[in-house]
């Protein structure tokens, strides 16, 4: 039985940052992967793709329907799916190469194959080939991931209905689609279809569209997905989908209020799973929860002493940065490495719809919530000469501040650029920044970073208002 310091389980960005972190401290360490590709969801069917696959959108996007002042393109004959879908391949692939390359550079052995759990320190490996292999683990880190939810009552035929995954291997081009579940991924995708000129109804189960983001800043969005003609139901939930024939068949979705949608396509996104409850967790000690996801410490331990995880498969905020985090910290907590220990709870969050949003910090509500006094300041794209520049005027960039001391206790953007924007805003929060700092700092003309000037100076003449 091969002897291992650290055995990782999952190569996507909290394996693969966990590996490199081992080996690069002298630990012997191998990364188990069961798909035929490292990278893991981020890599392969999230963060990347659906990003490149937005650039592709807002590229068609502004070339048809967002044209500049007296510039004219036209597109040649209709955008097929395999048009749509080559860049994607491209930086995917690019992407998976950087990995390999991290991977020996580093020395970590790599092996293909589904990983379980045998007893607290062995995993038996079932390789592609059929060939099983045992591996003894001093560390033993969990890093599977996570799985669109699918419900038992929602047939995923990958020609009608999708999941977050399959819908990047569409068979062709819809003019229309339903997008089930308004969460962060369903309105991207909402966006992004929607840009390409697809007639797209988006489902919300909830009242409201992302409670847990500013409501100015949703309010924006909102409108924004309006114009790009997104047509957004609240408060209902599907009660049946139905596969309707037809060449090509098309697909009906009841919902709980009576109303029924009809579409050539549904993605549902409602919802992912913890990747665990295939790989004998019960011989090593250790229960999910119902959803599939592990208990950890604030060092990432199992309740295992030499079992960690990271990444999804621990849920909140399932992130790929904070995964990546999260993996390197989980070995530096196992053998006592230096290095940053912060946790990863403050932190910066994106939206990559068109537009996009990020944010960082507190909110409007929860400051009102814990009633604690504060002022609040405005940067205007449409005020900013490089927002006008770009022809994106719609954007609001709002920062927000304790009332007495001025210090700046959140950031939060709508509009161009915002996901890039807000970790100016990171770096003043991390330094515990006031409004007069901030209005002080000089920024390069035209830059949309000089919003940041422009709403503290708002927040300083609403605190002398006041």
């Amino acid at each position: 039985m091969p002897e291992f310091d650290v055995v990782v389980i999952g190569a996507g960005p909290a394996g693969e940052r966990a590996a490199i972190q081992a080996a690069r401290a002298g630990r012997r360490t191998t990364l188990v992967e069961r798909f035929t590709e490292v990278g893991g969801t981020g890599v392969n069917w999230g963060a990347i793709p659906s990003k490149t696959l937005r650039e592709s959108a807002l590229f068609v996007h502004g070339v048809t329907l967002a044209k500049l002042d007296a510039i004219r393109c036209e597109v040649d004959g209709e955008i097929t799916i395999g048009d749509f879908m080559h860049r994607e391949r491209m930086v995917v692939q690019r992407e998976l190469e950087l990995i390999h390359r991290a991977l020996e550079k580093y020395g970590v052995e790599l092996l293909r194959g589904h990983g379980r759990f045998v007893d607290p320190h062995t995993v038996v490996v079932e390789r592609p080939d059929g060939e099983t292999l045992q591996l003894h683990g001093g560390v033993i880190v969990i890093a599977t991931g996570s799985s669109p939810n699918h419900p038992a009552d929602v047939d995923f035929d990958a020609e009608t209905v999708f999941d977050s995954a399959s819908i990047l291997r569409l068979p062709r081009m819809p003019r229309s689609m339903i997008v089930l579940g308004a969460g962060v991924i369903g309105i991207e995708y909402a966006s992004i279809f929607a840009a390409l000129g697809i007639a797209v109804t988006l489902i919300d189960t909830r009242d409201c569209l992302l409670p847990y983001v500013d409501r100015e800043i949703v309010g924006i969005l909102q409108g924004e997905l309006g114009r790009l003609g997104i047509t957004i139901l609240g408060g209902v939930s599907h009660r049946r989908i139905e596969r309707l024939p037809g060449e090509p068949p098309r697909v009906r979705c009841l919902l709980s209020d009576g109303h029924e949608c009809e579409a050539d396509v549904l993605l549902y996104c409602v919802g992912r799973d913890g990747n665990t409850f295939d790989i004998g967790l019960e011989l090593a000690g250790l229960a999910p929860n119902a959803r599939g996801l592990l208990e950890v410490d604030a060092q990432y331990r199992t309740a295992v002493p030499h079992i960690y995880a990271a990444g999804d498969v621990i849920g909140y905020p399932a992130l790929a940065s904070t995964s990546m985090e999260q993996g390197r910290q989980a070995i530096r907590n196992a053998f006592g490495l230096r290095g940053p220990r912060g946790q990863t709870d403050t932190l910066p969050f994106a939206i990559y719809s068109i537009p996009e949003v990020s944010y960082i910090g507190d909110t409007e509500e929860t400051l009102a919530a814990r009633g604690e006094p504060y002022v609040v300041g405005r940067g205007r794209y449409e005020l900013n000469p490089r927002g006008q520049i770009l022809g994106a005027t719609d954007g609001l960039l709002k920062l927000l501040f304790r009332a007495e001391s001025l210090q700046l206790v959140g950031v939060h953007i709508v509009g161009h650029g915002a996901s890039e924007l807000v970790h100016i805003g990171q770096a003043f929060l991390d330094c515990r920044a006031d409004a007069l700092r901030i209005a002080e700092t000089l920024y390069n003309y035209p830059t949309l970073s000089d919003l940041y000037r422009h709403a503290a100076l708002e927040a300083l003449q609403a605190s002398e208002r006041r």
